[in-house]
């Protein structure tokens, strides 16, 4: 599949799933995956629209503030008069890995995508279509995401296995990997699909080998943390060097690692090329408090950003 598209403004990003409020150490972050990487996306130069559902509460309203200030269209983010915002309990470790208590029934788990939307969506030109696997344990939002991504099916999509908790299958895991063109995880993930798709634990390359032998996945990436990445395309597997910072947390480092993945990749660089930007915006965001911290001067150098 040939990725490169226009770089720049024009170029549409499409995420579906979760946005919340993570209260981290007592104080309360934006934060869920799927508008994580719609913010970072949106500062690496692409058009970001999101997909999600939010209460018509305070903390949806704060939300959608932050939407608007971040510059993500809420064209299609839905409000909900029946169920409260999003919220996540993280505790940090002493290494600032962090542990997440998703509370449930809450307004991202009943995104409903009715047919006129689904139509909107199939006309918008998207470049690329990005989901997860937590926010399909809602049966609304995961039938309204299998609608979506079945109208743009000439769309390359971008599932970012995000495991969290109990809110994942067999079956949840194989449906998304059937539609994905590119799959990204961690090597803590790793052991847990190699586990759960084939009964035992693999090595990143054999891994890597069984599962593009079997879905119609063009790209795999497998993050480290500091150790870097791995990336697999083409029937190649290369190590991605990762940078070694002074971590404050982790919260949303993966997610700022698929935004500058993306934002290079479909600009037309190779997958290891833009990988080894993902690497360098993943490790700064660890290294600051939240998961859409600021972008200094440094780091907007150091992705090619105006």
């Amino acid at each position: 599949m040939n990725n490169k598209v226009k770089s720049g403004s024009g170029v549409k990003l499409l995420s579906f799933g979760e946005v919340l409020w993570d209260i981290i150490e007592d104080r309360a972050h934006i934060g869920g995956a799927a508008f994580n990487l719609a913010a970072h996306v949106k500062r690496c130069g692409l058009e970001s629209y999101l997909i999600t559902s939010v209460g018509m509460d305070d903390l949806g309203h704060g939300i959608l503030k932050e939407i608007d200030r971040l510059k993500v269209s809420r064209k299609y983010v839905q409000t909900d008069s029946k169920h409260s915002t999003g919220t996540v309990t993280v505790k940090l470790s002493a290494t600032g890995q962090p542990s997440y208590t998703i509370h449930t029934d809450v307004a991202w788990d009943f995104i409903d995508v009715r047919n006129s939307v689904v139509s909107d969506l199939a006309s918008e030109n998207f470049a690329v279509i990005c989901f997860g696997t937590l926010v399909q344990r809602g049966k609304t939002s995961r039938k309204s995401l299998l609608n979506v991504l079945e109208s743009m099916k000439n769309v390359p999509a971008f599932y970012d296995v995000n495991l969290r908790q109990s809110y994942y299958s067999r079956e949840l895991i194989a449906g998304g990997l059937k539609r994905a063109t590119v799959l990204k995880l961690n090597d803590g993930e790793v052991a847990v699909l190699s586990d759960l798709l084939y009964g035992r634990r693999m090595r990143e390359a054999e891994f890597v080998q069984t599962l593009q032998g079997e879905y119609p996945v063009k790209v795999v990436l497998i993050t480290m943390g500091d150790k870097g990445c791995i990336v697999a395309e083409n029937g190649r597997v290369e190590k991605c060097s990762g940078r070694r910072v002074k971590v404050v947390d982790t919260v949303g480092a993966g997610d700022a690692f698929s935004a500058a993945f993306l934002a290079n990749w479909l600009s037309g660089k190779t997958a290891v090329e833009a990988a080894e930007k993902g690497n360098i915006l993943g490790a700064y965001v660890a290294s600051k408090n939240g998961a859409i911290p600021d972008y200094d001067d440094e780091i907007r150098n150091a992705l090619g950003l105006k």
